[in-house]
């Protein structure tokens, strides 16, 4: 054990329960009604009991970033992490399933490894298309809509 924190990461109860938490109040509760109505309920219901509704991302603790610019980076282009952990090896974090393909295309366009599976093997392909290191143009921001409580509990904690 090289860094004294990966003792407690085992321990790490809270982030586990926010991670457990995060797959429901980041479920698309609203679009799995409008496809299926209570069934779609259901079927969200057991996607965020299990964690399908969320993309694990794990990037080498070596790549040059830590884990809170990670996070920053993937915050300023409107993608929420959870989950967050890490390993001797790497940074481990969970985003929505329905944001994993462009959370993949941000980490390659900056030149960031990815070693988990990948989302979209096309991102590769489109991340090339830049000059290395580069961000796409930030948008301009939708009307904010009103932090959640977690939202502000977890500002509070950074």
């Amino acid at each position: 054990m090289t860094d004294p924190l990966e003792f407690f990461v085992h321990f790490d109860i809270i982030n586990r329960i926010e991670g457990f938490v995060s797959g429901f109040t980041n479920a698309n509760w609203q679009s799995a009604f409008q496809r299926a109505g209570v069934a779609g309920i259901a079927a969200e219901f057991v996607a965020s009991l299990t964690g399908l509704n969320a993309w694990c991302f794990y990037v080498p603790r070596n790549c040059g970033w830590r884990g809170i610019d990670l996070e920053r980076l993937l915050k300023k282009y409107g993608v929420k992490i959870w989950d967050r952990s890490f390993t001797p090896e790497c940074f481990t974090f969970c985003v929505k399933r329905r944001q994993a393909n462009w959370a993949e295309y941000l980490l390659r366009r900056r030149g960031i490894l990815v070693w988990s599976p990948q989302f979209n093997p096309l991102n590769d392909e489109y991340a090339r298309r830049h000059a290395p290191g580069s961000e796409p143009p930030k948008s301009r921001q939708r009307s904010e809509s009103r932090p959640s409580f977690w939202d502000l509990f977890f500002s509070l904690l950074n």
